[in-house]
């Protein structure tokens, strides 16, 4: 891993600076990469913020989230940046809908994430699995450059890592992200303005969508699951932004927060044969393994995959592989 010293001379030495989104944005993607924009223009440097797919509108109360770029990666002119910062990607695979990208020779790669399924894939890495979320290692990154962290970037900072521990309940919450939060709040981030957009503002189509999910919810053994076909997400008209965050939170607080439950999975197909499959887990199950057999990938206790195929094929493959025993 590249040290914090390296990393700063790298981003000293550069002047236009691209920071990619990963595709389907979230809080710790969006967090983190407003924060980078705030403190690399406080260092005098030009910087572009771009996002293959739209953001959670409830997000955009960000300072300077509206300064992103919707548009995807591989149709900027990416020869015009010396340098890409790629916090919250643990693959690039993940910044443009085209797959990855081919940068220029010359440009440098600075790959800064908290997945373990990342595989230091940038010219200059600073990965931490440990951390619950890619804004707490943006904190360290600028606490350890003697970078001031003014109120704007402490708002993108908390929200990163806010979300990414689901508000402090998912197990990845460490000790150092509840103090980094205190530092964070203590700093000038405005708590209730980061926990009503995060988790307190939702539209009324996600009662339509957590009803459907709901009564598709089915236990079996340890294992709380759901699946909404096609035929009955299409009744409602709701964008890919909005589901997202819907979706996310369903698996995590409706379907995990069953007493008994030790792993949840929620199996969604936006269109005919694309089924999308959020995972999530407590204890010693790593449910990261489970995605990364289909191509996704994630954290121990919270993962991701889509599959191609019949949404009554991959179900009980998946529940099967989550009743397994706990690791």
């Amino acid at each position: 891993m590249d040290s914090p010293r390296n990393i700063l001379r790298t981003l000293k030495e550069s002047k236009r600076i691209l920071i990619p989104l990963h595709l389907r944005p979230d809080g710790d993607s969006i967090g983190s990469a407003l924060a980078s924009y705030h403190l690399f223009r406080n260092m005098g440097k030009k910087v572009v913020v771009a996002s293959a797919d739209p953001l959670p509108e409830v997000l955009l109360f960000l300072p300077a989230a509206k300064r992103i770029k919707i548009v995807d990666p591989e149709n900027l002119p990416l020869e015009n940046f010396d340098l890409v910062f790629l916090p919250d990607i643990s693959s690039p695979n993940l910044i443009s809908s085209a797959g990855k990208l081919n940068f220029p020779a010359q440009t440098i790669l600075v790959n800064v994430d908290h997945h373990k399924s990342n595989r230091n894939y940038g010219d200059l890495n600073y990965v931490i699995p440990k951390a619950s979320a890619t804004a707490e290692i943006i904190y360290d990154l600028a606490r350890a450059w003697k970078m001031p962290i003014p109120p704007e970037v402490a708002d993108c900072l908390l929200t990163g890592i806010y979300t990414d521990t689901g508000g402090f309940l998912y197990p990845s919450t460490t000790a150092d992200s509840l103090e980094k939060a205190s530092e964070l709040i203590r700093g000038g981030a405005n708590r209730d303005a980061v926990a009503e957009n995060s988790f307190r503002s939702w539209s009324p189509k996600a009662i339509k969508l957590w009803a459907l999910i709901l009564a598709n919810a089915r236990i079996r053994k340890n294992v709380a699951y759901s699946q909404v076909p096609y035929s009955q997400l299409k009744t409602i008209n709701y964008s890919q932004s909005e589901f997202a965050g819907i979706r996310g939170f369903a698996v995590s607080n409706l379907l995990l927060s069953i007493k008994g439950v030790r792993a949840a999975a929620l199996f969604t197909e936006s269109k005919p044969r694309q089924i999308r499959v959020n995972l999530r887990s407590i204890g010693n199950l790593d449910i990261s393994k489970i995605a990364e057999k289909w191509g996704g990938g994630g954290h121990s206790n919270s993962a991701v995959f889509d599959y191609r195929g019949p949404i009554k094929d991959i179900v009980p493959k998946t529940v099967k592989l989550l009743q397994g025993p706990i690791r």
